[in-house]
């Protein structure tokens, strides 16, 4: 006579504390998704010679705490944003994949730029760059959901309005 086998749980083999609440947090997720809208997560990792690796987060869904009953989504989407020098420019990357470019809005100082997206969402977004830029030099672009803008390196430190192309 065959014995009737007991249905294991997928995470059961796993014994890692990382698992324990993670089919709770997909079953919320998934009953959620139903009546909100969609969900963006994503990370980057960041691995410079000599540094440690840098994990950086985005999207709308906030991090899980059993503590928490609320677990809805923001309606603004924190984008990616990247930022890339070499000896001359600055390249300051930017994931916007539901705005119009007639949206956007950017200034900049020898030292930040701030990024604005007018409309429902209200984001806003001051990035810090690592080097003195020329802001009147920046020259910046929105094509398929990605901002990019560049910058030559200079000591100038005078507030300035971006036009998007």
């Amino acid at each position: 006579m065959v014995g009737i086998r007991k249905r294991k749980d997928f995470f059961e083999d796993f014994g890692s504390e990382l698992f324990d609440n993670l089919e709770e947090i997909i079953e919320a997720l998934l009953e959620d998704m139903g009546e909100s809208g969609p969900f963006v997560y994503g990370f980057s990792i960041i691995h410079r010679p000599g540094e440690e690796p840098e994990l950086r987060e985005f999207g709308n869904v906030p991090e899980y705490s059993q503590k928490e009953e609320n677990f809805f989504p923001s309606e603004t989407k924190e984008p990616l944003i990247d930022i890339f020098e070499n000896e001359d420019t600055v390249h300051v990357l930017a994931e916007f994949p539901e705005v119009e470019k007639e949206d956007l809005q950017l200034h900049a100082t020898a030292q930040h730029l701030e990024i604005k997206v007018l409309g429902l969402s209200g984001y806003s977004e001051g990035v810090d760059l690592p080097v003195p830029v020329d802001p009147k030099s920046a020259k910046a672009s929105y094509k398929n959901g990605v901002l990019e803008v560049t910058f030559r390196r200079t000591d100038e430190d005078k507030p300035v309005e971006i036009k998007v192309n």
